[in-house]
């Protein structure tokens, strides 16, 4: 019997089995695959958990004090001035077996229910933590208590893939490592309790003025409550202890389920009525640090948090108790006569409010250091507000000599006697509103830029701006002079000519940017300190001290010495150093801003007053104003008074010195009328300095015949109107 011929498979059966074995053979594939990948990620895993921890808990248990160096000008080396010590109200427990039983129950069933068992990391946990993070839910995170430490070793405690992965690697080192024990006594000791109580020892003391082996479970679980959200369930607050009651109720159930407690047991402390112990008055033990210290911990730590990726938390931790040697700027001779002049009411000139105003003052060497500090006109807290580096304020007419003018004089638009016409333009309020108006509501048409600056009139730097262009302003003040508070926004001729910013400038910066006129051109942005060094002398911050020409040296030059016709005749006259010999230069500045008086802003004149000034040896600025912006009212123009009685006191026993002047800058005689170079028939003249490349021209005027363009001239041969006596000493 013949056999029955194969009968062939149709082209459907020829897919699904060709589909089959692709699918087989990706199948194998995959397998080889993954079993590389696995022993790949395996050898890593091993050889990432091989050796010593990257991090260790002693670095942890800081105890070692900071300590702050200052140069002693009779040695010329730094010697220590402060020694800080941590400011936490920490009390360190050394000996595990010191932490009663129901501590230890209390915290592991609040946090970390399988610590005994897991090996640093929970991956139950970690693994409803990553599903609930990609599903957007929200549940308890997945952080055992090994890696709540190395958060706080590390201080990031920012949750992303990246940084949970290489958490979980440290944990499990650490794990390895370290006991049980170790881990949860550093926890304990480090976890911050709310109320400024750092480690489980200060907060019974805080809470309850019991030493921790007194505490009942209530009292415990109130305290180790707090841990999952200090301010949440803060048990001082009404609200608080609220929270933290039902926080408690939850940890008594977790206890039962870790069989720590019956449930008899846990209903009996759900029940306890929790007091706590009257709250201790806190002594401001910093408060004698001053000014000065205070600003220099604050840089430290604004440094540790931006350039060493620190939380501000630890930052602050590792500053009060990390060992750090910090090297600070400080001048005490020019700090202790800064605080004597402030301690002094006499030096405070009046003004007619009621209540006088906050005022601030900082003294910046050439070199750009701060030497000295004052944040206001009576320290009443540690580390509070401090008016010299916090406060920002729109700065008026002090802005004036570092955009409109200098830009003016860099790009050669200007020279020192070029005629701008001072007159309104019109439309600049608006349509049909002119502007802007000068302080004394006078306009004089063509005026000297020198007599500009000098009686700091409004319209001139305007027209300059105009000229100029606001962005390169800006973009000097942004990326020169690195000022910190500027918005786009302030592109604008009322921003970079007057002052009128969206935010405005701080008193550090608005100083420290006068610097150039000392230092012909030269810049860095003021610093308090110029290295901190751990306790092993590893630079860990360095800051640059580097100066950079942000400026030419000839318009340094032109612009120190039209400042100082500000102060010699101008509106800053009442700085006038001369009675000791002293060559000063400044400018002083008013803002216009805007308070809230009944529900509605309203505009203010004079809620900021200012005056920035320099000798060859420093470089102070001062500041007044109120919190709420109040108008400043007075008879005499006072922030260059205050200036004057600090300076004198700075100045006592120097000798007077010169500035440094460029060879290229040369003192020529213009006449007054034309704004151009004198020539024999000018009879009303002035001295100016020039830019031995960028002269005016001959007197176009009176040329060689000695006519005036004037006829009518006082005795003296000058201009009838006396503008010196009709400006002078007034305010902007």
């Amino acid at each position: 019997m013949s056999k029955r011929p194969k009968k062939k498979p149709g082209p459907v059966r020829r897919f699904f089995g060709a589909l089959g074995r692709v699918i087989a053979l990706l199948i194998c594939m995959g397998v080889i695959c993954g079993s590389v990948c696995a022993a790949v990620m395996s050898v890593y895993i091993f050889k990432s958990l091989e050796g010593e921890p990257d991090l260790k808990l002693e670095d942890i248990t800081m105890a070692n004090s900071s300590s702050v160096y200052a140069i002693n000008k009779q040695t010329g080396e730094y010697e220590k001035i402060r020694e800080l010590h941590g400011d936490e109200n920490r009390i360190e427990i050394t000996n595990y077996n010191d932490i009663p039983q129901d501590v230890i129950n209390c915290l592991v069933a609040a946090e970390d229910k399988r610590y005994w068992e897991h090996q640093g990391v929970d991956w139950l946990r970690t693994i409803k933590s990553t599903f609930t993070f990609f599903n957007q839910s929200s549940t308890q995170g997945g952080s055992t208590i090994t890696q709540q430490v190395i958060k706080n070793l590390t201080g990031n405690k920012e949750f992303s893939p990246e940084r949970k992965i290489k958490e979980i690697f440290q944990a499990l080192k650490l794990n390895r490592a370290y006991s049980k024990e170790e881990v949860l006594k550093v926890y304990l000791n480090y976890v911050f309790f709310g109320n400024n109580c750092y480690g489980i020892q200060a907060a019974a003391n805080g809470y309850f003025d019991k030493d921790i082996s007194e505490l009942n479970l209530a009292e415990i679980a109130t305290i180790i409550a707090t841990t999952n959200n200090p301010t949440y369930y803060n048990p001082r607050s009404e609200k608080g202890m609220e929270n933290n009651k039902e926080r408690r109720e939850y940890i008594f159930k977790a206890m039962v389920e870790c069989d720590y407690l019956t449930q008899e047991e846990a209903d009996k402390w759900m029940d306890y009525d929790v007091v706590l112990a009257e709250k201790k008055s806190e002594a401001s033990t910093t408060l004698s640090e001053g000014w000065y210290i205070d600003q220099v911990l604050e840089d430290v730590t604004d440094d540790l948090v931006e350039e060493k990726g620190y939380t501000r938390a630890y930052a602050q931790t590792l500053l009060n108790n990390g060992g750090l040697n910090i090297y600070a700027c400080v001048d005490e001779d020019v700090q202790a006569k800064m605080e004597a002049v402030y301690a002094d009411n006499a030096s405070f000139p009046g003004v007619l409010n009621q209540e006088y105003p906050e005022t601030a003052a900082i003294t910046i060497a050439p070199t750009g250091q701060v030497l000295g500090i004052i944040g206001g006109n009576e320290k009443t807290t540690a580390r509070g507000w401090n008016n010299a580096t916090m406060s920002v304020r729109h700065p008026g007419s002090a802005i004036k000599p570092i955009s409109a003018y200098l830009q003016a004089f860099e790009s050669d638009l200007v020279t020192w006697s070029s005629l701008w016409d001072d007159n309104p333009m019109p439309d600049y309020f608006g349509p049909g509103e002119p502007g802007p108006k000068n302080y004394t509501g006078v306009y004089l048409g063509p005026i000297t830029i020198q007599y500009a600056l000098q009686q700091s009139i409004n319209t001139v730097p305007v027209k300059l701006i105009q000229t100029i262009g606001p962005e390169r302003s800006y973009n000097f003040l942004l990326n020169k002079l690195e000022f910190e508070n500027l918005s786009p926004n302030d592109i604008a001729l009322s921003p970079m000519a007057l002052g009128g910013m969206t935010y405005g400038v701080t008193l550090e910066e608005l100083t420290g940017a006068y610097q150039m006129f000392v230092t012909q051109g030269k810049y860095v942005k003021p610093y308090t300190y110029t290295k901190v060094t751990d306790s092993e002398g590893n630079i860990i911050l360095e800051k640059d001290t580097k100066q950079i020409r942000v400026i030419s040296e000839q318009t340094a030059t032109i612009l120190n010495k039209l400042l100082q016709t500000v102060v010699t005749q101008g509106t800053g006259a009442a700085a006038n150093l001369s009675a000791i010999g002293m060559p000063a230069g400044g400018k002083t500045g008013s803002s216009t801003g805007t308070k809230l008086v009944d529900g509605v802003l309203t505009p203010v004149d004079n809620d900021n007053l200012w005056f920035i000034g320099f000798t060859p040896y420093y470089i102070t600025g001062v500041w007044m104003g109120y919190d709420d912006h109040s108008e400043i009212y007075y008879s005499s123009y006072p922030s260059p008074k205050l200036w004057k009685n600090i300076m004198l006191a700075l100045h006592e026993g120097l000798e007077p010195k010169q500035f440094e002047e460029n060879e290229h800058v040369i003192q020529m005689t213009y006449c007054k009328d034309s704004g151009e170079i004198a020539v024999a028939g000018c009879t009303n003249t002035a001295v100016g300095w020039y830019k031995d490349t960028v002269i005016p021209s001959n007197c176009t005027i009176h040329g060689t015949s000695g006519s005036s363009a004037f006829d009518d001239k006082d005795e003296d041969g000058g201009d009838p109107w006396d503008w010196d006596s009709f400006f002078g000493g007034s305010d902007d």
